[in-house]
Order: structure tokens, then C-alpha cells, then sequence
């Protein structure tokens, strides 16, 4: 069942992106004419029918707490899926800040959507380099274009197993300050389990998850020297907060 999950979830992919084909040629031929919810609209309709098919159910709370301008989504990461969950939920077109791994590079078709969404690919092991891509995350954001990062730079479990949500790296947070935009914390609750591997073939389980937005954070914004490792800290926590609530609720419905 679970590996049936998975082919079908490839199948969607693979059609999905083939016919995606005359689209995205429109897109990259003329790239200015069209907005970037009207490029986006593609991906969050994929992202859709890909998770349904699979039966995993998306319930979102607190989008209307998400500030009508630019912002910098803050999302914790339990499940390779993660990034479907994302695109589903979000009100808005918006690029991500994606490891510089060469595999992102070279899917075809797939990869020529992730340029058009102004996705930054950032390189963690040259400091210079992720400036740069720090820099390009915030200009995109200047411009009018969300951006969104997963800032424990793994998945949770595969830094700690036994955490809600693992240490962030928070110098992604610089992005924020140097746009001069709000954060919006993202929670994804119970995604864990979704997808059960770490290699791009793996088990997919149907469930139902949970995506809560919280109040935009604007501390960095009134202060510019407040410590990115403080302020990441403080989302986190806030962040770890909701999943408890969430899991203290679940018990509490099963013992009924």
C-alpha cells in the first residue's frame, strides 16, 4: 500500500510536469508579462492533486494572519513532503531558499520551474557564496516575492529524533533584515511519518496534517541589532509550542 502510494505519487509527477511543458515555455518565453501567482498557480495546483492522490489531507489555519505584502515564510521540516505541504498551503506565488545539491539542478522540466519561481539555491559550505544567495532571497523579496526557508537545514528527525523541531541555522534569518520584512512562522504538524526514508524512493503513508500560521514577527524589523540567534530561538519556540498543543489534543480525542 505504501509503496503503491509512491508510484502514484511519481505518476503525478511525471505527467504533471510533461504537460506543464507548452505552460512553462509561455512563462519563460515572455517572463515579465505574467505575475508571480499567475507562474505559481501551476505548482500549487500539482502540489494539490499530488498530495489528495495520496491521501494526505492538509487542514490550514491562520491564513488570515499572513500580511498582504512580501514576507519570509519560517517553516519546520519532519517529512521529504514538506515542500508539497508548502506550496498547498501558501495564499501567494513564492520562491525557496534550496540546498545547493546537484540533483535540483538537473530534474528535468521540474528544475526550469523552480527558476521561474525564483527558488535561491544556497551553497552551506562557503560562506561567501551563501551571502550571496542570502542577498538574492532578500532582493527577491524587495521585488515583490515571498520567499520561503526551512531553517533547520535538515529534515527534524535526521538531527534529532527525539525533538519537535531541531536547532535552526538562523543566519537564513538575515534575509528578513536585510528585506525589512515580516517572518511568518509555518508550522507543519504531523507530517512526520508521511514520507519514511531519506532517499528520493521511499514509502509514502496517507495522513491527516495540520499547517498553522502564526502572528508575523516583526521584532527584527523594530530592531535591526536583535541577534538572528535569539529572535530563531524565539520563533522556534513558538513554533514547538502549537506542535504540542497539537499532539495534547490528539491524545485527549483518543481517550474520549
Amino acid at each position: 500500500m505504501f509503496l503503491f502510494n509512491y508510484i502514484k505519487f511519481r505518476i503525478m509527477q511525471i505527467f504533471g510536469f510533461i504537460s506543464s511543458i507548452p505552460q512553462l515555455n509561455k512563462f519563460r518565453k515572455d517572463p515579465d508579462k505574467y505575475t508571480s501567482d499567475e507562474k505559481f498557480a501551476f505548482l500549487k495546483k500539482l502540489a494539490a492533486k499530488s498530495l489528495k492522490k495520496v491521501k494526505i489531507n492538509v487542514n490550514v489555519i491562520g491564513r488570515e494572519r499572513i500580511p498582504k505584502e512580501p514576507v519570509l515564510f519560517v517553516i519546520n521540516h519532519s517529512s521529504m513532503l514538506d515542500s508539497y505541504i508548502l506550496v498547498d498551503s501558501v495564499d501567494r506565488g513564492i520562491g525557496c531558499v534550496i540546498a545547493d545539491e546537484p540533483v535540483w539542478r538537473k530534474i528535468p522540466i521540474a528544475s526550469k520551474w523552480i527558476e521561474l519561481s525564483k527558488c535561491v539555491f544556497i551553497n552551506r559550505k562557503n560562506n561567501r557564496e551563501g551571502m550571496k544567495a542570502i542577498n538574492q532571497a532578500a532582493d527577491n523579496i524587495k521585488n515583490n516575492h515571498s520567499m520561503a526557508i526551512f531553517p533547520e537545514g535538515d529534515l527534524t528527525w535526521v538531527k534529532d529524533d527525539n525533538a519537535y523541531i531541531s536547532d535552526f541555522r538562523s543566519g537564513a534569518l538575515k534575509i528578513a533584515y536585510k528585506a525589512k520584512c515580516p517572518i511568518v512562522p509555518m508550522v507543519i504538524k504531523n507530517s512526520k511519518g508521511t514520507y519514511e526514508g531519506y532517499q528520493p524512493v521511499g514509502k509514502i503513508n496517507s495522513k491527516d496534517v495540520e499547517v498553522e500560521f502564526l502572528d508575523p514577527v516583526y521584532k527584527h524589523i523594530e530592531n535591526p541589532r536583535y541577534k538572528t540567534v535569539e529572535l530563531g530561538e524565539e520563533i522556534r519556540e513558538s513554533m514547538i509550542e502549537k506542535m504540542r498543543e497539537f499532539d495534547n489534543a490528539k491524545c485527549e480525542r483518543a481517550a474520549v
